[in-house]
């Protein structure tokens, strides 16, 4: 038996009917769906749909592989920069003799500055701030004693002249014969 429904419900069974249409159109538009899905797993989280929530599973995991992989890298990446940084550090304190303050000082110039190779601001550094020549003392003698061959000389200095001569012109005459054919 047929049902009769008044005006006003058939008026919002039909604004729903074209709510329903528009939305289906939406839900099976490939290029949509996924945002609409994704809405009424807002609204409504505990409702299931199959293929949304595997499809976020997948991305979920996806993207947690992801950000292991770069923090990973970055570790790495900040890993290298760190012993490129110390041996740059350690052979620019070594070559130019900077003790440890001084290699202090010289990282507040580069930040004060803004120089960013320890190299420049060394060598910047050490030309502005000459280091020191060690102070030596010496009683005014020329201490020609200690000189190698100074006995001998002092012994005979004629004959270690003609000894020297003799030793010359031999090692010319070797040279020279090696040198015919």
């Amino acid at each position: 038996m047929p049902r009769t429904i008044p005006d006003e419900e058939y008026q919002f069974l039909q604004g729903r009917r074209q709510v329903a249409d528009f939305v289906e159109q939406i839900w099976n538009d490939p290029s949509l769906n996924k945002e609409a899905k994704a809405l009424v797993k807002k609204k409504y989280p505990q409702m299931q749909i199959p293929d949304y929530d595997i499809e976020q599973r997948v991305e979920e995991r996806l993207a947690a592989d992801k950000k292991e992989r770069d923090d990973r890298e970055a570790a790495q990446r900040e890993e290298a920069e760190r012993t490129r940084f110390t041996s740059v550090r350690k052979k620019t304190q070594d070559e130019y003799g900077f003790t440890d303050q001084a290699m202090e000082d010289l990282e507040k110039f580069m930040v004060e500055r803004n120089i960013g190779d320890y190299e420049v601001a060394a060598s910047y550094q050490a030309s502005k701030n000459p280091k020191p020549s060690d102070a030596t003392f010496s009683d005014g003698r020329w201490n020609h004693d200690k000189a190698p061959g100074f006995k001998e000389i002092a012994a005979d200095p004629e004959g270690w002249g003609r000894n020297e001569l003799l030793k010359t012109l031999y090692a010319q005459q070797e040279q020279e014969k090696g040198r015919r054919f």
